[in-house]
């Protein structure tokens, strides 16, 4: 039987305003959040788990969103002014995910995180995953087992539960690690504009666009004849998910969908060649051959062609500004034995390829102390002939 640590579950809004309170009161938090992306046509936030100064949460998102089991942005609305708090020091580990999830679902902004990702990256570690910088801090193996479960699912096994609770047990710890680690590096200010950026990141995109099909390996190679096919079959593939609440890439993947617009089976027996799940071409061959006839006649607005993405090519003197700046990033890191992105972040090297150094204090995740240290040498690799 497995062993859970004390833990308190959070389904009413009398505890979720209960827990919000001890939040505010609270020095820290460790914050991480499970979803359904493998099991759900629209990938929702389904578990919540929050380490409170010690005390352990679980937020059953799905209970508080009510009788439609869809996210409702007033559901977790008693959580969102501390956790926007920047005096409430939160730890988080690789957080851009977490951050893009709450804003989508809830609007939920996150504010003093701490996310230890990024400072293990910022203090070269090789292996910077959850489980192996609990390693290497806590030397406590985590098991791996319910990386892909569905959170969707109630009730949640215990063995579930224990993964879910472990990514915010041994947060803390690892936190309060690596931020002594990153000040005796004096890095404090550099991780500071790595983890703005993170808290800055945008809510995940949950709406169709017909035009991510020109995304599709292969799709640009195809004939023009193919293009309505993979156009019907991509428009298919999206309604059939939505239709089963399934993940439409978990229903066909992309790779068979772009060879099957190739070959354009038409009748069930070609479709048998295709290699694709028994199961599937049973349940859906059907549907998917309508679809391909689509494409092959023409005419029908499920074989639309969305217009292509242009792929504008940036100018030579932008293409040789990136190169040097990349050399002398390259240089400069091998130099002071750090990660590059230490002395340059990758938006900072792109805004700077693209604008040059004329007005370094505009430039994303630069800062203040890279200016002071390295502003003369962007300049000049910026403009060399200046």
């Amino acid at each position: 039987m497995t062993e859970l640590p004390e833990h308190s579950w959070v389904r009413t809004d009398a505890e979720l305003t209960a827990l919000a309170q001890r939040m505010r009161d609270a020095a820290w938090v460790a914050l991480d959040s499970e979803s359904n992306s493998m099991f759900a046509y629209r990938e929702r936030v389904c578990l919540l788990q929050l380490n409170v100064a010690g005390a352990l949460f679980l937020v059953d998102t799905l209970a508080l969103a009510g009788d439609s089991g869809e996210p409702r942005a007033e559901a977790l609305a008693a959580l969102a002014e501390p956790l926007a708090s920047p005096s409430l020091r939160l730890w988080i580990h690789g957080g851009e995910y977490d951050v893009a999830c709450l804003k989508r679902d809830f609007g939920i902004a996150l504010g003093g995180l701490f996310d230890t990702q990024q400072a293990a990256s910022f203090l070269g570690w090789s292996r910077t995953g959850y489980a192996a910088v609990v390693e290497a801090v806590c030397e406590q193996k985590l098991p791996k087992a319910h990386k892909q479960h569905d959170w969707g699912r109630r009730p949640i096994d215990a063995k579930a539960l224990r993964y879910a609770l472990d990514d915010v047990v041994h947060l803390p710890r690892v936190g309060r690690e690596l931020e002594a680690r990153i000040g005796a590096a004096d890095l404090d200010e550099e991780l500071a504009i790595a983890n703005a950026s993170v808290a800055a990141a945008p809510a995940h995109r949950s709406a169709f666009d017909p035009s991510r099909m020109w995304k599709l390996k292969g799709a640009r190679d195809l004939p023009a004849e193919r293009l309505p096919v993979l156009a019907a079959i991509y428009r298919w593939r999206e309604d059939k998910g939505r239709e089963l609440d399934h993940p439409p890439g978990r229903l066909i993947a992309n790779e068979p969908l772009v060879h099957l617009a190739r070959r354009a089976p038409r009748d069930a027996a070609a479709l048998k060649r295709m290699r694709l799940r028994r199961g599937f071409i049973q349940s859906h061959g059907e549907g998917l051959l309508a679809a391909i006839a689509a494409g092959l006649e023409g005419g029908d607005p499920l074989a639309e062609v969305p217009p292509k993405p242009k792929r504008e090519r940036p100018p030579s003197s932008q293409v040789s500004r990136a190169s040097r700046l990349k050399d002398w990033r390259r240089a400069e890191a091998e130099a002071r034995e750090v990660p590059m992105q230490v002395v340059l972040p990758p938006r900072a090297l792109n805004w700077l390829a693209t604008h040059g150094a004329a007005e370094l204090e505009a430039c994303p995740d630069l800062g203040p102390k890279r200016i002071a240290r390295y502003g003369d040498q962007l300049r000049e690799r910026c403009h060399p002939n200046s």
